[in-house]
């Protein structure tokens, strides 16, 4: 409750530790150019070691979803998925990662990152809050927050965290215990299917699923793009909607 409660303070304070008001945040279509369409207002969040996180929210409802990019990218390429999930009812939170496109720079504490937007969903309202990474975010849903209440995980080709991109916590994994859903492909290299799978495996919630499809697509491909991105959405939709 604590650590919710300072969450809410700096957010309010436009994400400044000590309650100083900073510059507005920049619009979506300044920090991304293209929105796919998707009207988001734009908020600083603060992490709970004090980095300041951009991000946006959108839709309504009292289901959000805490949607983590992949490396080398920005929440700019999780926004078609997340006009599609505002489409279908469901409030989204995006951000980029510390040290990725308008937040801080501080070393890659992505747990800590998930974590603040988490907050920040309950903090304004969501009741179920679950957590959706693609790729490097994906596997920080997996690797980085074990000690998170949240309603469900959803992994899009996240296993592990590779060399520099943040810190693995393989341990961790028999501790999460809310529903996990994980979403991949066959012939993906970047997450081996026998890694996805043992991944899937060690997970210790009971509700637990792992789906792999045909190709070599990665990431939000796979809801996006890939030939049967439609079916993969609508998988996540029942999903979500089976578990809030």
């Amino acid at each position: 409750m604590r650590s919710l409660l300072a969450c809410v303070v700096t957010v309010l304070a436009f994400g400044v530790p000590g309650g100083a008001v900073a510059a507005d945040p920049p619009s979506l279509k300044e920090a991304c150019a293209a929105t796919s369409g998707l009207a988001a207002r734009p908020v600083w969040l603060t992490t709970s070691d004090g980095v300041r996180l951009y991000a946006v929210t959108a839709g309504r409802g009292s289901t959000a979803i805490v949607m983590a990019h992949e490396g080398g990218s920005t929440l700019c390429g999780s926004l078609p998925y997340a006009a599609t999930l505002v489409r279908a009812g469901l409030r989204v939170i995006a951000f980029d990662f510390r040290d990725y496109g308008r937040s801080g720079r501080h070393g890659l504490l992505l747990g800590n990152d998930l974590a603040a937007a988490a907050a920040y969903a309950r903090a304004t309202g969501a009741k179920h809050v679950f957590l959706m990474g693609a790729s490097m975010g994906g596997a920080a849903v997996v690797q980085n927050t074990a000690s998170l209440q949240v309603a469900g995980r959803i992994s899009l080709s996240g296993t592990r965290l590779w060399e520099g991109y943040g810190i693995n916590a393989p341990l961790s994994l028999p501790r999460i215990h809310a529903p996990f859903l994980y979403l991949g492909s066959r012939d993906d290299a970047r997450a081996p299917l026998t890694e996805a799978r043992g991944t899937v495996q060690r997970i210790g919630a009971r509700d637990k699923r792992g789906v792999f499809y045909a190709g070599s697509f990665h990431g939000w491909s796979l809801v996006d793009g890939a030939p049967f991105a439609a079916r993969a959405r609508a998988l996540v939709l029942k999903w979500i909607r089976s578990h809030s």
